[in-house]
This record gives structure tokens, C-alpha cells and sequence, in this order.
């Protein structure tokens, strides 16, 4: 009886040892820079430009592509799937072991985006843990070169979309940061339009 038991333990031991040998070999596949992109800043109808570089961990050359993907969940609002702003530039590629592969990805914000993060439920959602506030996904996938078993990685990416800045408020800000630059300039002005105007006093008699 014990025997048995023993034996499908080592048994289901060794098949869970061989699956994590499996996941761990496809998961190391390929290599990333950036695990998310979290929280990037922009305003309406402005466009967001960052990098992620991949790179070849295994000896045989892998081909791949991207593209975006959207984790439907119930309650979701509109803010959620940002797939439609997100592009890779280029969207296809090739890498073998220690080569590494720079992608562009572009994000258009539209411009009639309102303020408020979106493509993600909070701000900590790119964090260890909190994997169910996540929404809209970069997801790179490659297999050996003329393979179709394809592993791939998922990089988490949100948006903050700020409020259009106040040009007055602008103003202001300016003014309050640079009072000492301003008063100097003020004076300064001052200055010069009295001397000019003594100048113009002192040459009206001769004129006479």
C-alpha cells in the first residue's frame, strides 16, 4: 500500500518536474527590458513614443510578431481597452541567441480622451500582486524559426490622460517661479525709460 502511494508521489513528482522544465525553457525563450509600462503621461491628441528592447535566449534562431490584447472583465467602462492607440514599429522579427531586437511603441491618445488612467483599473496595477487590475496588454510571441509552438510575453500598459493645460494657469505658474527674474526686469525697464526720457530733456533746449 505504501509502495503504491510512493510511487505515484515520485511518478506525479516527475511530471511536475518535466512540466516546469518545459514552461521554464519556453518562458526563457526570449528576454525582456521592460515587464510594463505603466502610467504613461500625455495629453489629449498627443503621442507617446517608448522603447523595449527583446533579446535571444535559446540557440536556434525564433521568429515573432506582436500585438495588443484586451482582458475583458464585467464592469468594465470604456477607459479599459486602449488596444486601438497602440502600435510597434517594426511588427514582425527574427532573433537568435545573444541578438537583441528594438521595438518603437507608438501610443496616439485621441483627442477627445478624457482625463483619467486608462488601459488599467488602478495605478499599481503593473505591480507583483495586483495582476487583476490589469487591462490591455503588449503581448510578443515567437516560435523556432518555421515552428508554429509559440511562447510569448505579456507586458501590462496604461495611460494616464491628463487634464488640457490652462494657458493663464500657465502664466501664473511662470510668474510665481521667476518673481525675482520679473522684479529685476521691471526695474531694469524702468530704468532705461527714465535715462532715455532725461536724455530727450537735456537735448530739447539745444534743438531750440
Amino acid at each position: 500500500m505504501h509502495c503504491k502511494i510512493y510511487c505515484k508521489s515520485t511518478i506525479l513528482a516527475v511530471l511536475l518536474l518535466g512540466l516546469l522544465f518545459i514552461a521554464g525553457s519556453v518562458a526563457l525563450a526570449t528576454s525582456v527590458d521592460r515587464i510594463a509600462l505603466p502610467n504613461l503621461e500625455g495629453y489629449p491628441g498627443e503621442t507617446i513614443k517608448k522603447k523595449i528592447t527583446l533579446e535571444g535566449t535559446t540557440p536556434d534562431e525564433r521568429s515573432g510578431f506582436w500585438y495588443t490584447h484586451y482582458k475583458k472583465t464585467e464592469g468594465d467602462n470604456d477607459q479599459m481597452d486602449i488596444t486601438s492607440w497602440i502600435t510597434i514599429e517594426p511588427k514582425e522579427y527574427t532573433i537568435k541567441q545573444g541578438e537583441t531586437k528594438v521595438f518603437t511603441v507608438i501610443v496616439k491618445i485621441p483627442k477627445n480622451a478624457r482625463p483619467g488612467l486608462w488601459g488599467a483599473t488602478s495605478e499599481e496595477a503593473w505591480k507583483e500582486g495586483h495582476s487583476g487590475e490589469r487591462r490591455t496588454y503588449i503581448v510578443f510571441k515567437d516560435a523556432l524559426a518555421g515552428g508554429n509552438v509559440y511562447s510569448g510575453l505579456l507586458i501590462p500598459i496604461s495611460v494616464k490622460v491628463l487634464p488640457k493645460p490652462n494657458p493663464l494657469a500657465q502664466a501664473v505658474d511662470f510668474a510665481r517661479q521667476n518673481t525675482i527674474t520679473i522684479a529685476l526686469a521691471v526695474v531694469v525697464i524702468v530704468l532705461l525709460v527714465m535715462m532715455l526720457l532725461k536724455r530727450k530733456r537735456k537735448e530739447r533746449p539745444r534743438e531750440q
